[in-house]
Order: structure tokens, then C-alpha cells, then sequence
């Protein structure tokens, strides 16, 4: 009897040992240079993400100024004449693309220089106030934690893949090292906005 119970315990034991064995393989199935490389990701993504939603939440007045001259002109067309430099009509025209503006209430097409070159120096005065706040923006966010997590990939992520893989040569396969994030890389990612403004001629001769 006392055998059969010894034997009991142990499997017992056994089983004890192999739940949490199930619960520790469930837990950290993914291998540590995997979930180093999600860390690092998804720090970077948090990043991007924040600053997007304040770049968004300082665009509103841009989008609705953006929106209210283009449907005044009716056709980006309109505006050439209008601009410093008439190719620039194009680089609003991508900013419409981006921005998508949805107006709340119509706005009626007009043929008045005056109407469009008002409307224009309102949407120039707002790109303006948003670049200055996006700029100063971005010069204070801090990458401290961001690349501490890019340094620490690049000390432990060859050595954790190499004990997971066995093999050193397949471990160094496709790695590249992170280099640090950036200020620059962020206004690469999010620019301020095209600098675009109305003729100086055109705008004496109105002004006679």
C-alpha cells in the first residue's frame, strides 16, 4: 500500500508539474528575441501614434480653411493665378488629397478675387500657426525610452535568437542593427506643411 501511495504522490506531482509547465509554455511560447523585437515595434508605433493624434487635433482648422477654399474656387485652377508660385497649386492640391475635408454646411462657388484671396490668406494664416506648433512640438518629444529599447535589441537580440535557433549563422540572418530614432525621422514621417502663399504683385494691385 504504502508503494501504490508513493506512486500516487508522484503523479501527483507530476501533473502539478506539468500544468505549470503549460502555464509558463502558454505564457512565453514566443521566444525572447521575438518579443524583444515587439517591444520595440510597438514602442515605436505608440510614438508615432501620439504625435498623430496631436497633428490631427491641431489640422482641424487647417482641413475646414483648406476645405472652404477649395470650394469657393471650384477647381484648384483658380487659385493659380492668385499664388507667388502657380505650381504650388499642386502641393494644395495634395494636401486636399491627404486632409479629405468635410465641410459641415455648403459653401457657395464664387468669381471674386477678393472672396478667394480673403479665404486664401485665412487658410495661409492657419498653415502657418500649425507649422509653428508642430515644430515645437516635435523638438520636445522625448526618445529616451524609444531608443533605450532600440539599444538593448541591438546588445541582446543576436544572443537571445542564438540560444533559441542553436545555430549562430542562421541567428545573423537578415538582422540589422536599429539606429536611434530621431527628431528628424519623426518630421520626416509627419512634416510641417507646404509653405504656399498669394502674389505680392497681385495682392498691390487689389489693394489700389
Amino acid at each position: 500500500m504504502a508503494q501504490v501511495s508513493q506512486a500516487i504522490d508522484a503523479i501527483r506531482k507530476s501533473e502539478r508539474f506539468l500544468k505549470l509547465l503549460d502555464r509558463l509554455l502558454g505564457r512565453y511560447d514566443v521566444p525572447a528575441y521575438i518579443r524583444r523585437a515587439q517591444r520595440v515595434q510597438a514602442a515605436f508605433d505608440q510614438l508615432v501614434q501620439r504625435c498623430q493624434h496631436r497633428r490631427d487635433e491641431w489640422l482641424t482648422m487647417v482641413r475646414t480653411r483648406l476645405g472652404q477654399v477649395y470650394a469657393l474656387a471650384g477647381d484648384w485652377e483658380q487659385l493659380r493665378s492668385l499664388l507667388a508660385e502657380p505650381e504650388q497649386v499642386r502641393a494644395l492640391e495634395q494636401l486636399y488629397a491627404v486632409l479629405a475635408p468635410r465641410l459641415r454646411l455648403p459653401v457657395e462657388r464664387t468669381a471674386s478675387t477678393r472672396v478667394l484671396r480673403r479665404a486664401f490668406s485665412e487658410l495661409q494664416a492657419s498653415m502657418e500657426r500649425f507649422n509653428r506648433k508642430w515644430q515645437a512640438y516635435l523638438a520636445d518629444v522625448d526618445l529616451t525610452d524609444v531608443n533605450a529599447l532600440r539599444e538593448g535589441y541591438n546588445r541582446y537580440y543576436l544572443l537571445e535568437k542564438e540560444c533559441a535557433v542553436r545555430s549562430t549563422r542562421i541567428a545573423r540572418q537578415g538582422y540589422q542593427p536599429l539606429a536611434p530614432v530621431t527628431l528628424g525621422d519623426l518630421a520626416t514621417l509627419m512634416p510641417a506643411l507646404p509653405v504656399v502663399r498669394l502674389s505680392r504683385s497681385r495682392e498691390k494691385r487689389c489693394c489700389r
